[in-house]
């Protein structure tokens, strides 16, 4: 099954969406995180597997931690 990321941004009202190509939860999150990092307007990534979401990113914690840990990763679900 495939992952998807959906950045919220302070501009859009809509949030973009993209496949990501990981296999992992642990790799989504990282790649999650390089596109909030690349969206100048994004403040969150919200990372979904099927229907579920698996983890949030808010770009305060990117800012903060450029590398998180799993539990710093999923702590905003």
């Amino acid at each position: 099954m495939t992952y998807f990321c959906f950045i919220e941004s302070s501009i859009f009202g809509v949030p973009h969406m993209e496949p990501l190509v990981s296999d992992s939860l642990e790799d989504a999150v990282v790649e999650a995180e390089a596109l909030l990092k690349a969206h100048f307007s994004g403040i969150a990534a919200h990372v979904f597997l099927g229907e579920e979401r698996v983890a949030t990113l808010r770009k305060e914690q990117v800012r903060a931690q450029p590398t998180l840990g799993n539990e710093d990763r999923q702590g905003g679900l």
